[in-house]
């Protein structure tokens, strides 16, 4: 019998080897015929095997490539195997007709797809051809799958999944159009993503089915499927031809608990699930039914009886956790149904209910009622962002209306809303924030899509804040953060600190303004005390609005720097920067606390220590401003009036600067009644009209430019008689010039002054270009005066629009350039020789 098994042995080899071409030339010829893809394998790595195979011959393919069945320049892999093996029986060597019952698939990457016009790349093999001819036919009884990684990508619907199965059978009579089908398998999801949401990662998957098919109508007499470690019972039938036309299935599901559900969560809520542990059933059960082109029918119970979700890390454990839910979608109707929500926290508790209907087009009933204390509520879930958080809620509440109507807007009939709330004690504190939030109490009423705050008392830092008003669009703000949060409300305070409010009293100088896009409110604020940075005001009160990221102050009043202040402004943050318009009335400002609260108005040549007095001013003011507030001095503009009463100039570098010149030491302090002056700041320059200072030291007429880097182009007026008046100075050669002038009884004498460079290195000159347009001042009124006497005593230049109808101001007659000497030898050495020649130097 040994010898006998050595010979079949050493004979079925050899048919093998004998035939092995005539079986590759058949089989390769008909897979050619059939296929519409193209497959790449090196011919060496097609053999005809018997040992591999027992008790069946199969032809193997070994690094097969086959490219996708679609028509385009470049075609991607469909299939690239390590091993396909076509297997018939033995005895088809001698009857040299090959029937292929079983196909075998091993190590093969699988990466079919739809693209977005619809057409599938894995449709290879041809359509209304034969499968068979008389030597070779296709009657498949049993496929095999061994390592097969299967992906799969639909661009049309924007649906990825991933499948790794370890292996997979599949048996029955493939060739007829009534069998049987079982199969049975196991597989690791790795992903299915539908629309960039990964909805499952990282399932493991097993099945057993057990199908009677016939033609398209698929009887389940049997189906088991496991995901992780829920498992379901289905049987049913279904009618697939080219598309599904009917489904008819129940389902069961069995021992199924709390964390196996949860395990399904998508992944970017799942990953927080595994800090925690649960206990208890969920059972769910139900029936769906299908025909093309009508809806789905879906009527299925579910629910959660007395589970336990525990916080590892706290041991903070959820308890008595009950859901009773119900889904129902048919042509009538469809809905959501969670009855009987309850659970304790700890103390806490919690009950409420949710239908959802219309499913296509939500509509909203919800219920709820809460009793927490927040510390226990932040020991289960906690939140990152704070440091620690406690106190009390108490919530009572019921919504209904249209989910998109809530979402447009608060105001909609659609929506009605009733309830209440409550807040005491509650203490908070963000990380990274100095500052604790303190809202020792606080309530709320829902009525009619409205919430209306009552005494709602909040500390922060050194600050208080007490709220009283109308939250209009708090529902939106409710179910969708991104929503507007509108407030209208009166806003009291004994203190108000802006660092608390906007930085939470953060030091870093690192942090920005940032007014969320979606904030919205109105407010009548009444403020004992307020400050910022070293601005502080009291009796603040008037109305502040923000929306769109747009600040606006209307008629706010204030007592500051001694003084009042009247001021509305603009602020519009919706882009990088912050710019900034303001109007302002000030009265009796202390000057030197002004300088000090501004930061000198970021300069340092007129500081708080050089200027005191009190100053009443009207000031008009646009600029640009960082998040970060660094000032963008190229966008700042300004222009105002300003009046200083007992006012005094201490060491104030350009005056300072010419009384080294003109021997008048009295400039480094200068003391004076009354200033009246214009301003206007553009493009880094403030340029100051002809201003009259009458002091203590000496009377002086200035104007000019003075540059954000310092740049100085001042003009002085001096009267000779003054500073003849004044005691002997070092510069003898200065007195001598002077003396010629000391008789002058109509003190009209001047002495004009230029000083250009910079604060640290004035250059002073005789500012011949002054007395020119002096003297071109002193000629056209003297010529306007001549025709007015005209005028009035002849009758002549009735019609000259140009001359003069009232008696000049008095301001206008402080100041006279004199008289041209008629003794050339005793003219004034300080002017200009000749007409050509530019300004000289002392």
């Amino acid at each position: 019998m040994l010898g006998i098994a050595v010979v079949l042995g050493i004979a079925t080899v050899s048919l093998v080897f004998i035939y092995e071409d005539e079986v590759k030339s058949i089989i390769i010829g008909e897979l050619n015929k059939n296929l519409k893809s193209e497959v790449k394998v090196d011919p060496k790595n097609i053999d005809l095997t018997f040992i591999k195979s027992f008790p069946k011959c199969a032809l193997e393919f070994k690094d097969v490539l086959i490219l996708e069945a679609i028509e385009k320049k470049e075609r991607d892999t469909l299939v690239f195997a390590e091993s396909i093996r076509l297997m018939f029986n033995l005895k088809d060597l001698w009857n040299k007709n090959y029937t292929i019952n079983k196909i075998n698939i091993s190590g093969a990457q699988c990466n079919l797809g739809i693209d977005k016009k619809g057409r599938p790349n894995y449709i290879f093999w041809k359509k209304n051809e034969g499968q068979s001819t008389d030597n070779l036919k296709f009657a498949l009884k049993d496929i095999s799958l061994q390592k097969i990684n299967l992906k799969y990508k639909n661009a049309e619907q924007k649906v990825k999944l991933s499948l790794n199965f370890k292996e997979a059978v599949f048996a029955g009579d493939f060739g007829d159009d009534q069998y049987a089908l079982q199969t049975e398998g196991s597989a690791k999801l790795e992903y299915l993503q539908v629309n960039k949401t990964n909805l499952l990662r990282q399932k493991n998957i097993k099945y057993d089915l057990d199908l009677d098919i016939n033609k398209s109508v698929y009887q389940i007499n049997k189906a088991e499927l496991a995901l992780n470690e829920m498992y379901f019972l289905l049987n049913g039938n279904c009618n697939y031809k080219d598309s599904l036309q009917s489904l008819d299935l129940k389902f069961d599901g069995k021992n199924l608990d709390v964390a196996s559900v949860l395990s399904l969560l998508p992944e970017k809520y799942a990953h927080r699930m595994n800090d925690y542990k649960s206990e208890g059933d969920f059972f769910t059960k139900g029936s769906v039914s299908y025909k093309a082109g009508q809806k789905a029918n879906v009527n299925a119970e579910f629910g959660i009886n007395n589970a336990t979700v525990a916080y590892k890390q706290q041991e903070m454990q959820l308890k008595n956790l009950n859901i009773q839910g119900k889904l129902k979608m048919d042509e009538k109707d469809d809905f959501l149904n969670l009855q009987n929500i309850s659970a304790q926290l700890g103390t806490n508790t919690m009950s409420g209910y949710c239908l959802i209907t219309n499913l296509s087009d939500p509509y909203l009933n919800v219920g709820v009622n809460v009793n927490a204390r927040l510390e226990e509520v932040n020991s289960f879930w906690p939140i990152d962002t704070l440091e620690y958080v406690s106190g009390s809620v108490q919530l009572n509440a019921q919504v209904k209306g249209n989910l998109n109507e809530m979402k447009k807007s608060a105001f909609s009939p659609s929506v009605t809303a009733d309830g209440s709330a409550t807040l005491k004690d509650i203490k908070t504190k963000f990380k990274g924030k100095q500052n604790e939030i303190n809202i020792s109490q606080g309530s709320f009423m829902l009525n009619d899509r409205s919430v209306a705050v009552n005494d709602f008392k909040l500390l922060i830092g050194a600050s208080d804040v007490e709220l009283n008003g109308q939250l209009p669009g708090f529902l939106n703000y409710l179910f969708d953060a991104q929503q507007p949060l509108v407030i209208n409300a009166a806003l009291k305070s004994n203190t108000l600190s802006l660092e608390d409010v906007l930085y939470g009293g953060s030091n870093s100088g690192s942090e920005k303004i940032n007014i969320p896009a979606n904030l919205s409110f109105d407010l009548n604020a009444n403020i004992a005390k307020f400050s910022f940075s070293k601005f502080e005001a009291q009796s603040v009160s008037g109305k502040i609005a923000i929306h769109n990221q747009k600040i606006v102050a209307e008629n706010v009043s204030l007592e500051t720097m001694d003084g009042k202040a009247q001021v509305n402004a603009f602020a519009d943050a919706s882009g990088e920067n912050i710019s900034i318009k303001a109007a302002s009335d000030l009265q009796n400002i202390n000057i030197t606390k002004m300088f000090y609260q501004f930061n000198n108005f970021g300069q340092q040549t007129l500081t708080e220590k050089h200027l005191k007095g009190f100053a009443t001013a009207n000031i008009n003011f646009t600029g640009n401003w960082s998040k970060e507030l660094v000032c963008d001095l190229q966008s700042v503009t300004s222009t105002g009036s300003l009046t200083i009463e007992r006012g005094r100039l201490v060491d104030f570098k350009p005056l300072e600067s010419l009384s080294k010149y003109v021997e008048v030491s009295e400039l480094r302090d200068i003391k004076f009644s009354s200033l009246q002056s214009n301003f206007d700041i553009h493009d880094q320059v403030i340029t100051i009209p002809k201003t009259y200072i009458k002091n203590s030291a000496l009377n002086i007429e200035l104007w000019g430019k003075h540059t954000f880097k310092n740049e100085i182009d001042y003009h002085f007026k001096l009267l000779l008689s003054e500073l003849l008046a004044s005691k002997k100075r070092a510069n003898k050669q200065l007195d001598e010039e002077m003396e010629f002038y000391e008789n002058d009884p109509e003190n009209r004498r001047s002495v004009y002054v230029l000083m250009t460079g910079t604060v640290d290195n004035p250059i002073i000159k005789y500012d011949r270009k002054g007395l020119k347009q002096k003297i071109g001042e002193d000629i056209k009124a003297e010529k306007q005066t001549l025709k007015q006497i005209l005028k009035e005593e002849f009758g002549l230049f009735k019609k000259d629009s140009t001359l003069i109808k009232n008696e000049p101001k008095k301001g206008d007659q402080k100041f006279k350039l004199e008289d041209e000497n008629k003794d050339k030898k005793k003219q004034n050495n300080l002017q200009p020789k000749k007409k050509e020649e530019d300004d000289e130097d002392f």
